[in-house]
C-alpha cells in the first residue's frame, strides 16, 4: 500500500475555492484606504499648520506682544507676518492690517509650513485656498470635504474631514 503524500485534486480544489472567497471579501477593506490615507494626510498637515500658527504666536509673545510688530522670526531664519491680535496674518513683508485676502492664505500656508502641500487659489494644487475674512479655508482638491479652516483672528484651527 503507498502512503499518501500530499493533497487529492478535490482538496486542492476546496482550498482554492475558500481562498477565493476570503480574497473577494476582503478586497473591498484595501479598496477604501485610498480614502483613508487621504483623510490621515489632511489630519497630519492640518495638526502641523495648527502647531506653526501656535509657534508663530508664541513667538509674537515672547517679542513683547506689542501690536503694530507686523513680523516674527522663527526658528530656521522663518519670518511670518502678523496682525495686531498676534496671528499669522501675512508674509513679512505686507504686515498685518486685520483683513486678509485668498493671496495672503496662501502666503500664510507657504510661511508657516516648511515643505507645503502646492496651494492655489484655483484647482491647479494640491489644495485650494479660499477666504471669508478672517477664515482662510484650505480644501483639499483630491477628494471633496476634507478641508482645514485657519481663523486669523483668533488662531484657531479646524481640520474638517467626512
Amino acid at each position: 500500500m503507498r502512503a499518501n503524500k500530499g493533497f487529492t485534486i478535490i482538496e486542492f480544489g476546496v482550498v482554492i475555492v475558500i481562498i477565493g472567497i476570503l480574497a473577494a471579501t476582503a478586497l473591498p477593506r484595501f479598496v477604501d484606504l485610498t480614502g483613508d490615507a487621504q483623510t490621515a494626510s489632511v489630519q497630519a498637515i492640518g495638526g502641523a499648520f495648527g502647531n506653526g500658527v501656535n509657534l508663530s504666536h508664541a513667538s509674537w509673545i515672547a517679542q513683547g506682544a506689542t501690536a503694530g510688530i507686523n513680523s516674527t522670526a522663527l526658528e530656521g531664519g522663518i519670518t511670518v507676518g502678523m496682525n495686531d491680535t498676534g496671528w499669522p496674518e501675512n508674509d513679512a513683508g505686507g504686515g498685518g492690517d486685520g483683513t486678509i485676502t485668498s493671496a495672503e492664505c496662501i502666503l500664510v500656508w507657504n510661511s508657516i509650513l516648511s515643505s507645503a502641500p502646492a496651494i492655489a487659489t484655483d484647482t491647479s494644487g494640491e489644495y485650494q485656498a479660499t477666504v471669508a475674512t478672517p477664515i482662510c479655508t484650505y480644501t483639499f482638491n483630491a477628494s471633496a470635504g476634507r478641508t482645514i479652516a485657519y481663523n486669523s483672528a483668533t488662531g484657531a484651527v479646524t481640520i474638517t474631514v467626512p
